[in-house]
């Protein structure tokens, strides 16, 4: 009889939990936040560090204890994860639910626990019909934002990274399955030797591990441009296997079975750019910044950044930033 009561207790808080945000509250706060798009819920599985989330995922369920409150959100292993909340919408309670979470969260160690709070949250179906305009003018902002600032284009020695680029003329922003034939041609076009179809499966890829863990798909190609050519079957001198070339530490990091595989391939190349990112974002606060060191990491190693207190003075790796970030630039649409 307790426990009947205690559940009863639960439902009945939680019917009273709903707050009056509408969509223009939320896109107001997704917009404070500086957000351009959503990431799936692996990008606060792997998250070190703070960082403020779009999510975009499935909520399971609800409860509140003592007057602490959680959304139990589904994890990509099926499992559930919790997400601290203040309030409630009232069609998140007691429901299955497909939404976006504007979600602060923070891993003060890579392995340790997870602490993520709600700060707004929307329905999928009332978010989609924008984002593609939101995003757009999102990335016009970004790029007037970067064009007034010259300081963050020049890194210590004055050594430049960022080319001298006008704005595009237009900006594409499609779902993911709509821009995969768009990927796919392009991969064959720098690498003909491919089939169409494993072309087509590099893009998916590309496009499914980013937004995954939320990277910008368009770096991971200019990465691998510059890595491989979309070569699988890569091998350089210092042993860095296929598409990403992967050194055999980062391919047992992450538990990957064939780095010749184009899937296990990019889950570690994703991964990986997304760690130094994130390190780099924290030490310097600047996303700039963290692009430029991180991709310096990528190819000579966290050690070599931190001896050199930032681009090491290698000619490949100052070459190899340089070249990454031009390419990232031009599929933007910069020119």
């Amino acid at each position: 009889m307790k426990r009947f009561l205690t559940a009863a207790s639960i439902l009945l808080s939680l019917a009273g939990l709903g707050y009056g945000q509408t969509l223009k509250d939320y896109l107001r706060v997704r917009k404070t936040n500086g957000i351009v798009e959503s990431v799936g819920v692996a990008a606060l599985e792997t998250l070190f560090g703070t960082r403020t989330f779009e999510i975009q995922g499935v909520v399971k369920g609800s409860f509140s204890v003592d007057h602490h409150t959680s959304l139990l959100l589904e994890k990509t292993d099926g499992d559930t994860m919790m997400v601290d909340a203040t309030t409630i919408p009232d069609w998140l309670v007691g429901t299955e639910a497909p939404c976006r979470l504007i979600v602060k969260a923070t891993r003060t160690e890579v392995d340790g626990p997870l602490k993520a709070t709600m700060i707004a949250a929307a329905r999928e179906e009332e978010v989609q019909p924008v984002e593609a305009d939101l995003v757009a003018a999102a990335a016009r902002a970004a790029m007037a934002k970067h064009r007034a600032s010259t300081s963050a284009s020049r890194h210590k020695g004055n050594v430049r990274y960022t080319p001298n680029m006008k704005a595009p003329s237009r900006i594409w922003t499609l779902p993911a399955d709509e821009a995969t034939p768009y990927y796919a041609a392009f991969i064959l076009k720098d690498n003909p030797r491919l089939s169409p179809r494993e072309a087509t499966r590099i893009a998916q890829g590309v496009l499914g591990f980013s937004r995954r863990y939320g990277v910008d798909a368009r770096l991971i190609v200019a990465m691998i441009v510059c890595e491989s050519d979309f070569n699988p079957n890569e091998v350089s001198r210092a042993g860095a296997m296929g598409l990403g070339q992967l050194m055999p530490d980062t391919v047992n990091d992450y538990g990957i079975n064939n780095p010749f595989d184009t899937i296990d391939n990019l889950y570690g190349t994703v991964r990986e750019i997304r760690s130094h990112m994130d390190k780099y974002r924290n030490e310097t606060g600047d996303d700039y910044q963290a692009l430029v060191l991180g991709l310096a990491a990528y190819n000579a190693g966290e050690g070599a950044v931190k001896r050199h207190g930032g681009v090491p003075p290698y000619r490949e790796t100052q070459n190899y930033v340089r070249k990454v970030i031009s390419l990232y630039y031009r599929l933007c649409g910069y020119k």
